[in-house]
């Protein structure tokens, strides 16, 4: 259930993300784009890089390429005060996802590097975005926050990168969006608050 619940979080962290600049291009340009533009998928499945896809021509392609758990903020106490009582649980998982979005345009590379400026445009309007998580058995129901940072490669960590993806690299852009996470409505347990301390002499 809850690898369950992480996959629906990140797919609707990526839907929102897609949904919102699709939103945003279709103000800022005259005239507007394709009803779609931004699409959830795998740059490496491209055709013009060795996939079988030819619709992602022409489109910018949003792909989750990493997760990371973001240590920092794994030191939380795993207990809380509710009613009266201390409860135990372990604390919520922080993510973050790293998302490239590529341009693959084979008629016109001065088109792709557009589109992938409107990219970084967005997201220097908008850095943050909220959601509420769809009720799950056993899950809390939270509003869930990303923020998106531009995130730098070296250039072996862009070798590597492409390397993985096929081979042939395409104008692209990666950001860091950091995620907080739910948590599972399971107690490790439970018990009355600590009120005084006895000390026997």
């Amino acid at each position: 259930m809850i690898l369950s619940l992480f996959f629906i979080m990140l797919f609707n962290a990526l839907k929102i993300i897609q949904g919102a600049f699709q939103a945003y291009i279709s103000e800022v340009e005259e005239p507007p784009p394709p009803a779609e533009l931004m699409v959830l998928d795998n740059i490496a499945m491209a055709e013009d890089l060795g996939g079988n896809r030819e619709n992602l021509d022409g489109k910018i392609v949003m792909s989750l390429v990493n997760i990371q758990e973001e240590t920092t903020l794994k030191n939380i106490p795993n207990y809380r005060q509710e009613n009266g009582r201390t409860v135990y649980k372990n604390s919520p998982v922080h993510l973050n996802l790293f998302v490239l979005f590529s341009v693959l345009h084979r008629e016109q590379y001065e088109t792709s590097l557009k589109r992938l400026s409107r990219v970084v445009e967005f997201f220097q309007w908008r850095k943050e975005f909220s959601f509420s998580t769809t009720p799950q058995s056993g899950v809390i129901v939270q509003d869930i926050k990303v923020y998106a940072d531009l995130y730098s490669l070296t250039f072996e960590q862009l070798n590597h990168l492409w390397g993985a993806l096929g081979g042939k690299q395409v104008p692209f852009v990666l950001y860091k969006l950091r995620v907080v996470a739910l948590e599972a409505q399971k107690q490790q347990g439970e018990g009355p608050a600590i009120t005084e301390i006895l000390v026997n002499e």
